[in-house]
């Protein structure tokens, strides 16, 4: 608003879209477990939802719930306690030297 008022032409270009990616869950799990993948960092309660919608309930339960999960808030804590993990780690905050941190 300030910038129309000093004369200014503003025009808003929508710039950012979150597009679902499909993954075949079975396959990305057998992928994740044969690198021996033991730590995962979510960011966001809808990447939390998703990773848990995609992955299929048997690795869920021998691989995903086992893994460390390393989270940006209590609240993802929380959700990440009322799915099934338990071995959750809460970073300082969002950012990479937090999350860098507390992978440490």
């Amino acid at each position: 608003d300030s910038l129309t008022a000093r004369g200014a032409e503003v025009t808003f270009c929508e710039c950012y879209q979150r597009c679902a990616i499909h993954y075949d869950g079975a396959e990305e799990a057998m992928r994740w477990q044969s690198r021996e993948v033991t730590t995962v960092v979510v960011t966001s309660g809808e990447m939390l939802q998703q990773l848990w919608s995609l992955i299929p309930q048997w690795y869920r339960e021998h691989w995903l719930l086992r893994c460390r999960l390393l989270v940006v808030s209590e609240r993802l804590a929380k959700l990440a306690r009322e799915l099934g993990w338990q071995d959750i780690k809460v970073a300082d905050n969002a950012d990479n030297d937090a999350l860098l941190r507390a992978l440490q």
